[in-house]
């Protein structure tokens, strides 16, 4: 059963527009005392870049950032100045509330959506389904996960009402966030898509992850 202090996880996906603010948003990630001083807040603050395209690619997107916390209401997040001074400079924003569903593996050592499972949650109010897939890949393997990935990311806005690729250091540390109208949507696009069980396969047997996460929650966009 929800209640008002449920802990949820936020995702932002903020776009900037123009020359001074896209490079002021670049250099936002290279400074992480704020977003240190977020996370003790919160509890889990990221912010992060993505890819050229689609999300997915190799280059880097500088109009496109995202934000992923935890907090028990969306007003907590955006009285901080550091939210406001971001949200005052985009020119365009979503913004995604979501229940963990079920979560395993870590991130930087630990998983922050465990705790904050519950096992019922009303489908009327969040009524997609979201994943976010989170890894750490081994600095001697990157060449080999990029040269597969492509493949994958090209094929998934056709199945997924949205998606995009993310990370905290370019190559290395990735991320890719995405979001369903169901859990049949998500698993038949998981399971039937060739390069995607490839690329699978390919995690196993190589092994390229010194770290991963997967998280499944219930969703709902806000804006």
């Amino acid at each position: 059963m929800l209640t008002s202090e449920q802990t949820k996880v936020f995702l932002y996906v903020l776009k900037f527009e123009g020359f001074l603010n896209r490079w002021w948003a670049f250099t936002q990630m290279g400074k992480n005392d704020w977003k240190k001083e977020l996370e003790q807040v919160f509890g889990f603050f990221k912010m992060m870049g993505t890819g050229s395209g689609n999300g997915f690619g190799i280059a880097p997107d500088f109009g496109t950032y995202i934000i992923i916390t935890t907090a028990k209401n969306h007003d907590t997040i955006v009285e901080s100045l550091h939210v406001k001074e971001l949200l005052r400079r985009v020119k365009s924003l979503k913004i995604y509330e979501m229940m963990p569903m079920k979560s395993h593996g870590l991130w930087n050592g630990r998983n922050p959506f465990e705790h904050n499972s519950v096992t019922h949650i009303p489908e009327n109010d969040y009524p997609q389904l979201s994943v976010i897939t989170r890894g750490s890949i081994k600095r001697s393997l990157w060449w080999k996960f990029w040269k597969f990935v492509p493949k994958v990311a090209r094929q998934i806005p056709s199945e997924a009402l949205y998606s995009v690729g993310m990370g905290e250091l370019p190559l290395v540390e990735q991320a890719t966030f995405s979001v369903w109208k169901s859990e049949e949507d998500m698993r038949r696009w998981a399971y039937q898509n060739k390069a995607h069980r490839n690329v699978i396969a390919l995690t196993h047997s190589l092994k390229w992850y010194e770290e991963e996460l997967f998280a499944r929650f219930r969703c709902r966009e806000i804006q």
